[in-house]
């Protein structure tokens, strides 16, 4: 998940509440932890890099990691058992098969199909670029979905009902999230509210260039879905959201440890003049204190991990005036399947902020830029 500064505020998810765990932790261990490192072989082809695998996912059975890049409509499948690049898929830019450009996310469905989001554009592909389906979901909820006044951030399909999809969804103009669980069949839809997420907004600092709203630094939330439940969680939060499909609720599991207390710290001012630099303080000051990562699932262990992570600064900056993170400590939490709190510690082995990384066969794989190809630092955790 990437802090920033941005035109409008894009990284963001949602959550609700409707109970509340609070297990106030004094778990803190050591990890016996193992590294090696392995490269992609592209071949004659060169993987889209530009934003460090931000936005590729996971196929079903985890053998490919599919990457997206924005620019060019190209897909790449990573086939991560035998780290080679295997397929490069050109998508169409005009016509009846087309996809938008810079288009907000996508996903694969159970039978590999491809489900692209955006602004009015609800599609689904076959892995040759061609049209299968489109939900019409801007037509489904009109009132909400066919201006671009609220953004579609991600989505979930319901594995034991094809035709139910449910979309995370902001409000940009109110900074309010929601989500709309969408019935294809039926062609209805219901709204639901997440005032859960509301607090986070006290970490929200609104930039202002000679008194107009020119952007926003803030906090991130993460979605994911595992089985038929959806998990939501953000990175100033010590918790997560769980959204159950079979019952509809909410439930909220909430930690406090000596490691990574209950949220972060540090309070921005809700406002900042973009032309004092003040906001490039305020970045370096929220990325000193904690930031939580994402949870995500290892089915081989049926547990959950995350990490998180504290930067430290020096003095230097980039072009753009931000300052540049020397090192990192990094944790890794261990969770059971129902949540609980199993292990939390500091892994020294690790000195920066992991990038994109995910579970594979019991290890932890963390994307890597060397030289410009694609390497993973694989994790082993006892």
């Amino acid at each position: 998940m990437r802090n920033g500064i941005f035109v409008f505020l894009i990284n963001l998810c949602l959550a609700s509440c409707g109970g509340n765990e609070v297990e106030k932790s004094e778990v803190s261990d050591s990890f016996t932890v193992s590294l090696d490192t392995v490269m992609v072989d592209a071949g004659e082809e060169f993987i889209y890099l530009q934003e460090d695998l931000w936005l590729s996912k996971l196929n079903p059975d985890r053998r490919y990691l599919v990457n997206f890049n924005r620019e060019d409509a190209i897909a790449e499948w990573i086939d991560l058992d035998e780290l080679k690049l295997k397929k490069v898929l050109q998508f169409d830019k005009d016509g009846p098969n087309s996809i938008p450009q810079y288009t907000s996310g996508f996903l694969i469905n159970e039978d590999e199909n491809i489900l692209f989001w955006n602004y009015r554009f609800y599609k689904i592909f076959d892995q040759n670029g061609q049209l299968v389906r489109d939900l019409e979901l801007e037509k489904i909820a009109s009132d909400l979905l066919s201006g671009s006044e609220i953004y579609p951030n991600q989505f979930f399909l319901d594995p034991e009902n094809s035709s139910r999809t449910i979309g995370l969804f902001i409000k940009w103009e109110e900074s309010k999230y929601l989500m709309i669980d969408f019935d294809l069949e039926s062609g209805e839809f219901r709204e639901i509210d997440l005032p859960q997420l509301e607090k986070i907004k006290e970490y929200k600092v609104d930039i202002v260039y000679d008194g107009n709203m020119a952007g926003s630094y803030g906090p991130g939330v993460y979605s994911s879905r595992v089985g038929s439940k959806i998990f939501l969680s953000t990175n100033t939060y010590n918790e997560v959201q769980v959204f159950d499909l079979e019952t509809d609720s909410i439930t909220v599991k909430t930690w406090d440890t000596p490691l990574l207390g209950a949220k972060r710290a540090y309070l921005p001012p809700s406002q900042v003049d973009g032309q004092t630099g003040e906001i490039e303080e305020i970045v370096r000051n929220a990325e000193s204190d904690i930031t939580y990562g994402p949870i995500f699932w290892s089915p081989d262990e049926e547990k959950f991990y995350r990490f998180s992570h504290k930067n430290y600064f020096g003095e230097e900056k980039t072009e753009y005036g931000r300052y540049i993170p020397t090192r990192a400590d990094v944790y890794l939490s261990v969770f059971s399947k129902d949540l609980t709190l199993i292990k939390e510690a500091l892994i020294p082995e690790l000195i920066q902020e992991p990038k994109r990384h995910f579970m594979k066969d019991g290890q932890i794989w963390i994307f890597e830029n060397i030289e410009d190809e694609v390497g993973f630092v694989r994790l082993s955790v006892e």
